[in-house]
């Protein structure tokens, strides 16, 4: 299992582009988000007026899509279910900050900048032979 462990993390490292879903009136809803990880922890930057921030404070349970490249078959990808929890943290917003988040905030002092931090309680690797699912083993 520590092969599979070891593609679940570089289909996360690779793919820093996916979709975060969370709950908003007993209806999904999700959107595509940048996250960054250490190890299987996921941390995206987004700004504290959104409806997903809205979400998240009513139900921390979120579920996260990253791989799959578009058009190939038998394509991993790793699918995250977890619980996020919301920090204004200013070191990590500095940890995680990169130039491109310029042209979202007013720099990285923005108050309006708040981290999700996705703490995974399930982690699925899937796209793999004959639709098989492999839950990968978080300890």
């Amino acid at each position: 299992m520590a092969d599979e462990r070891e593609k679940a993390l570089k289909i996360i490292e690779k793919n820093n582009i996916g979709t975060l879903s969370t709950i908003s009136g007993n209806k999904p809803v999700s959107r595509y988000m940048t996250f960054f990880n250490e190890g299987f922890i996921l941390y995206t930057l987004t700004d504290k007026r959104t409806d997903k921030v809205e979400d998240l404070e009513e139900n921390p349970n979120a579920f996260i899509l990253l791989g799959y490249d578009t058009g190939l078959l038998n394509n991993k990808y790793v699918e995250i279910a977890g619980q996020v929890t919301i920090t204004e943290d200013q070191s990590l917003i500095e940890h995680l900050w990169s130039p491109y988040m310029n042209l979202i905030f007013d720099g990285k002092d923005d108050p309006n900048i708040v981290i999700l931090k996705i703490q995974p309680d399930t982690v699925t690797l899937r796209g793999t032979k004959d639709t098989e699912v492999i839950s990968i083993d978080l300890n």
